[in-house]
């Protein structure tokens, strides 16, 4: 018997995406459904994170797959690695592998098994660096499948194509795109700073058709992939510009009445930025996402947006925080919601 959550199959995509990132996904056990729910295998009985505890969690009986095993299970019975990271991320049908010292000697043996071990991959990477340069890629290399860095993701009933290496692209921010395109009122202004391939801004726009979305990335290659997704997607009202988003913000100067800022690393930089296309009054909402502390995620944070607040002579108001994902053992990743009032 096995601990499934219970999903109404409208919320199944989002829901996945985040049992996976915040890695409660129970891998080498199908998934059941009926015709209103899904029915996602997990490791544990209580799921106290806030998105997930309003489902209901039930026993199930449960049928393995006969050809996936865990990518835990090939390191330690295959390659006998105990000292590992024993997880992957998955961007459409492309693994992103993270390799330790030991690992690296026995790399293409075990992008090979993981490939032949899981149906739904068909091509495995490793990651050869960390975000870096002023478009914040993470440079991977081929491994094992089918050679290409591109593939093709679905999510929230939209479709986007991407290239790994040349733009970001994280679908653990999956549950987070489907909460704005929620949040967002119809018939606003959005502006979307380094927008990548557009996911935020066309899952928005799908959303809220009457909403007009300003989708704004420096780098080349993904503003060309963010105008074929919002082609493919048949999204009339997201405007795809290739800009520095510092300069193109006097062209916008407030008329968002939100900006969405999904670049955790220095997105703080461009506070003024944000400051200048938002809406004075009433106040519009500014989303920010950051890389904090893990044992205090926020002190910092909001000390910083304080301190800009009393420089524009206005106060912080906060409207929502969370904790998005883990980044590593010491870092978690956050977004707030706030506004200058």
């Amino acid at each position: 018997m096995t601990n499934f959550i219970k999903v109404p199959k409208k919320d199944a995509n989002i829901v996945r995406e985040l049992l996976i990132s915040k890695e409660l996904y129970l891998k080498g056990i199908k998934a059941k459904n009926d015709a209103k729910y899904v029915y996602f295998p997990v490791i544990q009985k209580d799921l106290k994170t806030k998105e997930l505890k309003k489902y209901q969690i039930v026993t199930k009986k449960s049928e393995e797959y006969t050809t996936t095993r865990s990518f835990r299970d090939i390191l330690v019975q295959d390659f006998k690695i105990i000292d590992y990271m024993a997880s992957f991320d998955t961007v459409g049908n492309i693994a992103i592998i993270k390799l330790t010292d030991e690992m690296l000697k026995k790399e293409k043996a075990i992008a090979k098994a993981l490939l032949d071990s899981n149906p739904a991959i068909k091509t495995v990477v490793k990651k050869a660096s960390e975000h870096h340069g002023k478009y914040r890629v993470e440079d991977v290399k081929y491994l094992a499948g089918k050679k290409t860095l591109k593939t093709e993701v679905k999510e929230s009933n939209c479709v986007f194509n991407i290239e790994l290496g040349k733009m970001f692209f994280s679908t653990r921010l999956s549950f987070e795109r489907e909460r704005l395109a929620k949040i967002v009122s119809d018939n606003s202004t959005v502006g979307v700073f380094f927008a990548g391939v557009a996911p935020f801004s066309i899952i928005i726009g799908k959303h809220k058709p009457n909403c007009k979305i300003y989708s704004i990335e420096l780098n080349r290659d993904a503003h060309r992939y963010a105008v074929e997704n919002i082609k493919l997607n048949k999204i009339t009202n997201v405007k795809a510009i290739c800009a520095d988003v510092i300069k193109y913000a006097d062209k916008i100067k407030d008329s968002c009445d939100y900006v969405i800022m999904p670049l955790p690393k220095t997105a703080d930089l461009f506070l003024e930025a944000a400051y200048t296309a938002i809406k004075k009054k009433p106040a519009g909402q500014i989303t920010l996402y950051k890389f904090v502390p893990k044992d205090d995620p926020y002190t910092l944070l909001l000390s910083e947006l304080n301190g800009f607040a009393k420089k524009k002579k206005k106060k912080l108001k906060v409207v929502f925080k969370r904790e998005v994902r883990d980044y590593s053992a010491k870092i978690v990743q956050v977004v707030i919601d706030f506004c200058f009032v």
